[in-house]
């Protein structure tokens, strides 16, 4: 189980051109295409983003979700969030 909080529901979105160790030492088609990185904490391909912060859209502020292997959205309320939280195996022991 991973416990994510999140404050987007969308990519963050870097040009390659903009990367400090790439500017200047790559060509201006390479430069400006693009990389998404995940910032909802859904994707199966991190740090890259697969499109899975659709799933994360219209959250409510301030509520706890879980998403199953479909992207279906389930909301936890406070005792069952702490429970998760406190009962989920650290996985990187």
């Amino acid at each position: 189980m991973r416990i994510v909080k999140h404050g987007r529901d969308k990519p963050f979105v870097v040009k390659l051109g903009d990367l400090p160790l790439l500017k200047g030492k790559i060509d201006e088609e390479t430069s400006n295409k693009e990389l998404h990185l995940c910032a909802c904490g859904l994707s199966k391909h991190k740090p890259f983003c697969d499109g899975s912060h659709r799933f994360a859209q219209n959250e409510e502020q301030g509520q706890v979700f879980v998403y199953d292997k479909e992207g279906k959205r389930q909301k936890l309320d406070k005792d069952t969030a702490l429970d998760q939280i406190n009962t989920a195996p650290n996985e990187y022991e």
